[in-house]
Formats: structure tokens, C-alpha cells, sequence
């Protein structure tokens, strides 16, 4: 079942791959302003890390996150999808804090990314097609920005019921599970308090002017995942 939701998960990486390429972008090797401490991921993408790199690898990359616990970071309280349940709802979202000055990824070296083929959705996405480091703020069209979102719900849909959560808390949870030999960490699910369940896509979050752009990538994303 795990093998699986990798599987699918790195078609959806390809998928979302091939559409950026079709983008005009700033981004490049060794631009890294992006790369703070707030990034976020789902259990399933932290254990798709995990299993590709060796113990030794895997040491590395724990004692790197592990002393950002105890430091300001972007926490979420509520997932994607559960935004898109509370938008049908009516219901108020919570103001979240999120400060890219709380510091860099603790993965970060040299600004590069040692784990850059295998990073996760939450740094996939960040794209810009102005120099950031010029400009302060990184520039990204609306529909980007919803193709973004459709991807990101997608994927916490497939990691049901999985977690979701702070770069540094997820790494470090699903460590210590994989640690213990767990195949789905279950830790990794509800119930942990730095975590928080993923939910089913309820609606996506589509605007009505980019609903006909989107649908091709919805249909081939609709084929790797195959929502109910």
C-alpha cells in the first residue's frame, strides 16, 4: 500500500514537473531565499524521503531538524482541504502566522538542497518569475497559484490517513517510527499534537475563470489518484 502512494506520488512530482516547465521562471541553483523554515509536508512525502536515503543519510538529516523544534516556526492548524471544507461551510478560518525571517530550511547547506530531487510538494511550488532576492517578494500568476492548490489537495488526499505538518515535526516524527520498523508510521496519522490529520478533498479550489486550464491537469491527476 505504501509502495503504491509513492508510486503515485512521484507521477504527480513528473506531473506538476512538465507543467513548470512550460513556465518562464527566476528560480535557479543556489537561489534559495524561499528555502525557509515554514515549508510544510505530508507524512507520505517525509517517508518517501526516508526510504530513499540511507541510515547514515537519514542521521544527517534528523540532526538537522531536530534543533529546530525548539525554535519559531510556520505550524498549520488546519490542512488544505480542510480550508476548502470550511469555505463550504461559511465557516471562519484561523489567522495563521507564518515569518520567513524565523529562519532558513534546517536542511539548507551552502544554499542548496541535499535532498532536492526528493523534496517535497511545499517546495516544488515555490516558483517565481522574479529575482526574489531583488524584488523581496516572489512573483507567481493566478493560475499557478491554483494548479498549486489542486496539486497540493490531491496529495494530502492520497495520504489519508496520513499527517501533515512543519518540515522539521514531520521529519523528526516519522523518523522515530521508521526507526521502530513501522511500514506507515502511526504516529504519523491523527493524534499526534505537532500533526494533523489529512482530509478528503471536499471541493477544489478552483476560481470559475481557471477551471477550463485546469482540466486537463485535473483529469490526469483524477487518473493517478482517483478520489472518492
Amino acid at each position: 500500500m505504501l509502495e503504491e502512494k509513492i508510486d503515485a506520488l512521484n507521477r504527480i512530482y513528473e506531473l506538476y514537473g512538465r507543467y513548470t516547465k512550460t513556465l518562464t521562471l527566476a528560480c535557479r541553483k543556489y537561489c534559495a531565499h524561499c528555502c525557509t523554515c515554514n515549508v510544510t509536508l505530508t507524512s507520505l512525502e517525509a517517508a518517501n524521503i526516508f526510504r530513499s536515503l540511507s541510515p547514515e543519510r537519514r542521521a544527517e538529516i534528523r540532526r538537522a531538524v531536530e534543533p529546530q523544534i525548539s525554535r519559531k516556526r510556520y505550524q498549520p492548524e488546519i490542512t488544505l482541504n480542510q480550508m476548502a471544507r470550511c469555505c463550504i461551510n461559511g465557516e471562519k478560518l484561523p489567522d495563521e502566522q507564518i515569518d520567513p525571517a524565523w529562519g532558513p530550511c534546517p536542511l539548507l547547506s551552502d544554499n542548496a538542497c541535499p535532498i532536492y530531487d526528493l523534496r517535497p510538494f511545499g517546495c516544488r511550488c515555490l516558483l517565481s518569475t522574479s529575482d526574489c532576492g531583488k524584488t523581496g517578494y516572489a512573483e507567481v500568476d493566478d493560475f499557478t497559484i491554483t494548479v498549486n492548490y489542486v496539486f497540493l489537495q490531491f496529495i494530502e488526499h492520497l495520504d489519508q490517513p496520513g499527517g501533515f505538518g512543519n518540515l522539521s515535526d514531520v521529519l523528526t516524527i516519522l523518523d522515530s517510527d521508521l526507526d521502530a520498523n513501522t511500514p506507515y508510521p502511526p504516529q504519523a496519522r491523527a493524534g499526534n499534537p505537532r500533526l494533523i490529520a489529512n482530509r478528503p478533498i471536499p471541493m477544489l479550489l478552483i476560481p470559475p475563470e481557471h477551471r477550463s486550464g485546469v482540466i486537463p491537469l485535473f483529469n490526469e491527476l483524477n487518473a493517478i489518484v482517483r478520489p472518492r
